[in-house]
């Protein structure tokens, strides 16, 4: 389901500063992969490129068949628009939209019918526990609802590549293993692909696989997690 081989990445300096190199990456229909490592290897800059919001120095990165590298931005949005769930540590919840609203965007870009797509976004708000607030705006929501407001929307048009950024960062420990079970039961229920970048050891341990980012590229380190 996701392919990357021989990625590169630096960012700019005096010299450059290098943040990975000749990186390889398999993950497959129905698996979710952990990404670990010290603040600043990149973790969240690699998840950037992998959905091509980043632009990289040499590689390729191939998504449910498509190169995405290869690929014009118009087409480029179309495929994150299918295929891409996004969970973000900025969360990028619409203000002017309520929760309901902001659930059901990925289904209205895809032109789902109207009706589907408020039942599938109102049924998502319940399995992240706030069924009851659909029509609450988001200024009325803590940290940790939005975090889970994110992850509804991410996982609302069940994508086929999860990428999430310290999706439990903001949630207490009990919320937190509520979500990873979401998350991972619609990956896995789905046939998806999960990456999902953390701090949290909790975290890691639930994904099959743990790997540690550095200049190198990635490094199994699941029997050490």
């Amino acid at each position: 389901m996701l392919r990357i081989d021989a990625l590169c990445k630096s960012v700019p300096g005096t010299p450059p500063r290098l943040l990975f190199h000749d990186l390889a990456l398999r993950v497959g229909a129905g698996e979710c992969v952990a990404v670990v490592g010290e603040s600043g290897s990149g973790k969240s800059t690699l998840l950037n490129c992998i959905a091509g919001l980043e632009p990289v120095d040499g590689g390729e990165i191939e998504v449910a068949g498509e190169r995405i590298d290869r690929l014009d931005d118009d087409a480029l949005a179309r495929l994150r628009r299918r295929h891409f769930g996004f969970v973000f540590q900025a969360f990028h919840i619409l203000p002017h939209l309520s929760l309901l609203q902001n659930v059901a965007l990925p289904l209205w870009l895809l032109e789902r019918p109207e009706r589907e797509a408020a039942a599938r976004a109102r049924a998502m708000l319940e399995r992240v526990g706030l069924g009851g607030r659909a029509d609450d705006a988001p200024q009325q929501l803590s940290g940790g609802e939005m975090q889970r407001v994110a992850i509804a929307r991410a996982l609302v048009h069940r994508p086929q590549l999860v990428l999430a950024d310290e999706p439990t960062g903001n949630l207490d420990p009990g919320r937190a293993a509520d979500v990873l079970d979401l998350l991972l039961a619609q990956i896995r229920g789905n046939g998806a692909a999960g990456v999902l970048v953390t701090h949290s050891r909790a975290a890691a341990r639930r994904a099959d696989r743990v790997l540690e980012l550095g200049p190198a590229g990635l490094v199994d380190v699941t029997a050490r997690t």
